[in-house]
């Protein structure tokens, strides 16, 4: 049964490497169908933040909640089976594999079951597989290697493969890497997009100030391991303490980005 509350609840979550503090006791909550942007300088505790909520690293205390179960200490693949997806910095797709191979790898995973080029297996999700690839825009890349993709289209291939197990959170980290200004915005735009028509809670981290502006509902700011602030994009814009120390120079940058003055 899913609960009514937040979709994503973190309670008090810390995080130590030795003797540095990463996370010094975050609280969030996230309610459905938002699209938050966690943000904050170099060193704030963005990608310890991700990684504790994706399994991939344990949090020392404090505890994390998906539609109101705890989700604390359950590994990456039982989080992808309850319903949450994330992508990563680094595209990871399977190079030598085509588009369609890929996503058909992704779905044979959701269902326990291995891929093997010998036997039926290739005949097993084409279906879902094209629904997936014409759903971010790359139909026509179906039967080309991944490896030979544009950057671009690795992000847009390593969004359909987290969209194959039908997530209700999807968990973005630097989602707009590597591309340049007006791909970041196309690619941000089309996730927006598909989160809408999906119905998917969606939590992102990001640097381009341009990107959170334009889809962001929420913004949840961490410095040093800590909450800065957290509410709608014009509240954290104009919070004295996030600009003294991240947004200033932050929305510099994205204005030069950002001829259309979305930022203004």
């Amino acid at each position: 049964m899913v609960s009514s509350g937040p979709v994503l609840r973190v309670e008090n979550l810390h995080k130590n490497f030795g003797g540095v503090q990463a996370l010094g006791g975050v609280d969030l909550e996230v309610e459905k169908g938002e699209f938050r942007a966690i943000i904050g300088p170099n060193g704030a505790g963005k990608s310890t933040f991700f990684n504790t909520l994706t399994g991939l690293i344990r949090a020392d205390s404090g505890r994390t909640l998906f539609e109101g179960r705890d989700i604390t200490r359950q590994s990456p693949d039982t989080l992808a089976r309850l319903g949450i997806a994330r992508t990563f910095q680094i595209t990871s797709v399977f190079s030598d594999l085509t588009a369609l191979q890929n996503l058909q790898v992704a779905l044979l995973g959701y269902r326990g079951a291995t891929w093997n080029p010998w036997r039926s297996a290739r005949t097993i999700g084409v279906e879902r597989s094209n629904q997936l690839l014409h759903l971010v825009g790359l139909a026509e890349a179906a039967d080309l290697l991944a490896g030979t993709l544009a950057h671009g289209d690795q992000k847009r291939l390593e969004l359909a493969i987290a969209l194959a197990g039908r997530p209700r959170l999807l968990l973005l980290d630097e989602p707009t890497a590597g591309m340049t200004a007006g791909e970041r915005l196309e690619s941000i735009r089309l996730v927006h997009r598909i989160a809408g028509e999906l119905g998917l809670t969606v939590v992102f981290t990001e640097h381009d100030m341009a990107v959170v502006f334009e889809v962001a509902t929420r913004i949840s700011v961490l410095h040093q391991g800590h909450l800065l602030a957290e509410g709608t994009p014009e509240a954290v814009r104009n919070d004295p303490q996030v600009q003294q120390v991240y947004l200033g120079d932050a929305v510099i940058d994205a204005e030069r980005d950002d001829p259309e003055g979305r930022l203004a």
